[in-house]
């Protein structure tokens, strides 16, 4: 029993041992890699922050809602 155990160990530890090198490995990237990889992440951002389109404001209840001649005088 206690064999199968030591061998169990050692299977287990030799099968989990490529995944740990793995997540230890790095990449070296080169100057025009992280410049590349600036420019895209730059673009993004102003893609994502929306432009000229989205400073307007939008009013998603606006059909909901009564128009203002509908509204009760205070």
């Amino acid at each position: 029993m206690r064999a199968f155990t030591v061998i169990a160990a050692l299977l287990f530890a030799l099968v989990t041992l490529p995944v740990y090198a793995a997540e230890r490995q790095t990449t070296a990237r080169s100057d025009s890699q992280k410049k590349e990889d600036k420019e895209v992440d730059d673009a993004y951002r102003a893609a994502t922050r929306g432009g000229p389109a989205s400073a307007a404001k939008v009013d998603p209840w606006s059909k909901v809602r009564p128009a203002d001649s509908d509204k009760k005088p205070k």
